[in-house]
């Protein structure tokens, strides 16, 4: 039995627009508005707000079988895969290719259960065809609305399974109706901050690894500054979570980045709704966790998904 469109529409989660191209439907993270903020901005960001990292097609259903088509352009990375996970547990995970039109086909257990199929991290997709040999229910949304702001680790690169991601891992875990706006390379930038349609209950912001030794420490201090004012000017009533830089495993020159990691943090603790989470607790100071020094790979993203989970339950967010 073939999904409608408008079905189909139901069924996916963490993304704030859903463009129609053509036969396809695409899922995006950032409302079109803020698209066009990155296009002004950045070529590089402005192509990475349009990938699916951090979004998901999620249903109840108690078919053994189910497939849809996909077309993927826009590669960044080997980070695209679709992985499948039942009543929460990994089941399967497909890598897709380019630029051929891909058939993601899965075969399931009997039964009710949940389907939660995690898209690519590093792709601009569109999906049509989504075709199920049984029942199904649409899962209503019933956590708190929570926003993260972030860049590579957020979008995922580093974990080459989209289901992986810390931000994917940590919505399992902890229930939340959540929105991940990671961008690979994204610093300090109003761009990062738009305030449309969407109004999340609390916000998460994971920022400040990139450019650190590429800009001049006073404009490293100035975009800093702007981006809290804006971030408070936008959400001053909300509560909010800055998750500092993580341990990295690369030649870093500790001085300038813990002079960075110093100033951000500083620049937030001037905010009262604003509490910081040192980055360098959440995932193990070993190279085992990263995928290039620099990025945690699946096991490093799990035990910072657990880990934050386990800080932000402490701190009661």
């Amino acid at each position: 039995m073939k999904a409608s469109r408008q079905t189909l529409k139901k069924f996916i989660k963490g993304a704030l627009f859903i463009r129609d191209e053509g036969a396809y439907i695409c899922p995006l993270k950032y409302e079109e508005e803020q698209i066009k903020m990155f296009e002004a901005a950045d070529w590089g960001w402005h192509w990475r707000s349009q990938f699916s990292s951090g979004t998901r097609i999620e249903l109840k259903t108690d078919a053994t079988e189910l497939y849809f088509d996909v077309y993927a352009q826009e590669f960044s990375s080997p980070d695209c895969t679709f992985d499948l996970y039942v009543d929460g547990v990994l089941h399967a995970v497909t890598k897709i290719e380019k630029p051929k039109l891909n058939r993601i086909c899965y075969q399931m257990g009997e039964g009710w259960k949940l389907v939660q199929i995690y898209l690519p991290t590093d792709c601009h997709i569109g999906i049509k065809n989504f075709n199920i040999n049984g029942a199904y229910k649409t899962v209503k949304d019933k956590g708190e609305k929570v926003l993260i702001v972030g860049d590579s680790i957020t979008q995922g690169y580093g974990t080459f399974m989209s289901g992986a991601t810390y931000a994917n891992a940590l919505q399992r875990k902890t229930g939340y109706n959540l929105v991940a706006q990671g961008i690979g390379g994204l610093p300090f930038k109003d761009c990062a901050l738009y305030k449309g349609e969407y109004e999340p209950d609390k916000i998460i912001v994971a920022l400040g690894t990139n450019y650190y030794d590429a800009i001049d420490v006073y404009d490293y201090e100035k975009e800093t500054v702007s981006f809290f004012k804006k971030l408070n000017e936008l959400w001053g009533d909300k509560e909010i979570v800055y998750i500092s830089p993580l341990w990295r495993d690369n030649d870093v020159d500790w001085q300038r980045f813990n002079w960075c990691i110093e100033t951000a943090v500083n620049e937030a603790l001037k905010y009262d709704n604003i509490t910081v989470i040192d980055g360098f607790d959440l995932v193990p100071h070993v190279h085992e966790c990263y995928a290039d020094k620099i990025h945690p790979n699946a096991y490093g993203s799990e035990l910072y998904a657990s880990n934050l989970a386990f800080v932000l339950k402490e701190i009661g967010f």
